[in-house]
């Protein structure tokens, strides 16, 4: 198969990783605007199956051109602000597509996408991707479900320099996203009804929750709700949902300190004649103190809680999974997490595991108990592991 990869940052470098790995891709041609960075990195992996383009994604006519190369799928792991354009380029070109971060207008595609005869997977990452494909795949197994539960972070392992930063936090990915995450409010379902909260200081925040050692005790405050999970697999009978950050202990109270002092306003200020925000210097001072050492490890974490009835008894599916950098190979736990599910599931379209067309939610995926296995498997073989229990009745 031949793979279009999009975006070779953080991200798009594990997942080249992981596609030159695979014996079934014979040719994968990397795009990213960067073409001087992009070429080293590709000279670095020593691979003949990798050949590197300059692409600038804000070029539409370029772009299809590149996307009307003969791929079987495009795997791109682009940050979600460029995605909603790619992937109706994607769909004008006729080729599949995967991402790891899409906006939800993304849906709003699915009839063009079924008229040509496309599949697009958006937001088949880690959060989201591998959450609602866990969503799914616990809803599947229940008559009717009425809570769905999720806790997610990425974070520095203890005992390194990241663990021992005041912020106990490096950028394992995006850093403006990361500190978007603290901000504001999120709307969540409680007892039925949409409630909106503050993120780091809303009702029972921050909750303490614990993971085996050598993680122990950590942190998780509000960062939404899978509205789009309840809504595309029709689960109308949920009531209760969120989703939560996790972080090590102490960061909700940092940070609620940090937005208190205004770190984080885009209002401007003027410093020697030059006009910035506090804002801007903070995306520029984290990018350039908060960067991870190269072979200094992070760890990532994901549980997920779904529960209803199964036969007449209160049932609760439960999933977890915890991941660590990867030395032997240099690919971070969160670049493990969140790029290779996009490689997976991208190599199960251009093999044609997935056969419907149109912008399918990956919670699908889940629901789908030949699809979950195969996505579950290929996890496996790359060593992320899931563990599930199902509890009747509720604990």
């Amino acid at each position: 198969m031949r793979i279009l990869a999009l975006g070779i940052g953080k991200m798009g470098s594990a997942l080249l990783k992981d596609l030159i790995r695979s014996h079934e891709v014979s040719e994968v041609v990397a795009g990213d605007i960067d073409i001087q960075r992009l070429r080293q990195y590709v000279n670095q992996l020593g691979s003949d199956k990798v050949k590197a383009e300059y692409i600038d994604v804000t070029d539409r006519k370029k772009l299809l051109k590149l996307m009307k190369g003969g791929f079987d799928v495009i795997a791109n792991t682009l940050i979600r602000e460029y995605n909603l354009e790619v992937t109706k380029a994607a769909i004008s070109a006729g080729v599949d597509i995967v991402d790891i971060g899409s906006p939800p207008e993304v849906f709003g595609l699915d009839r063009g996408a079924k008229d040509a005869g496309v599949t697009i997977v958006p937001s088949c990452g880690l959060d989201p991707g591998i959450d609602r494909i866990l969503e799914g795949y616990g809803a599947r197994k229940l008559d009717r479900v009425e809570e769905i539960y999720m806790w997610c972070g990425g974070f520095p392992q203890k005992d390194t320099p990241g663990y021992n930063n005041p912020l106990r936090y490096k950028i394992a990915w995006y850093w403006t996203g990361a500190i978007r995450t603290n901000l504001g409010k999120v709307r969540i379902l409680r007892d039925g009804e949409v409630v909106e909260v503050e993120k780091l200081t809303g009702p029972g925040n921050p909750e303490s929750i614990t993971f085996p050692e050598p993680i122990g005790e950590c942190e998780a405050f509000y960062t939404g709700a899978p509205f789009d999970l309840i809504e595309h697999l029709c689960l109308k009978d949920t009531k209760n949902a969120w989703h939560k950050t996790v972080r090590w202990k102490g960061h909700c109270d940092m940070w609620t300190k940090l937005i208190a002092l205004g770190l984080t306003s885009s209002e401007p200020l003027k410093v020697k004649g030059c006009e910035i925000t506090p804002m801007e210097f903070w995306i520029e001072l984290g990018n350039r103190m908060l960067q991870y050492e190269k072979g200094e490890g992070d760890l990532v974490v994901q549980r997920v809680h779904v529960a209803g009835e199964k036969s007449g008894e209160k049932t609760q599916c439960a999933y977890e999974l915890i991941d660590f950098y990867d030395k032997e190979n240099d690919v971070t736990a969160m670049g493990r997490t969140t790029a290779y599910p996009c490689s997976i599931v991208s190599q199960m379209i251009a093999r044609g595991d997935v056969k419907e067309k149109g912008v399918v939610h990956a919670g699908k995926i889940g629901w789908n108990a030949e699809l979950a296995n195969k996505f579950f498997t290929e996890l496996a073989k790359r060593n992320i592991r899931i563990a599930e229990t199902m509890t009747q009745p509720l604990a």
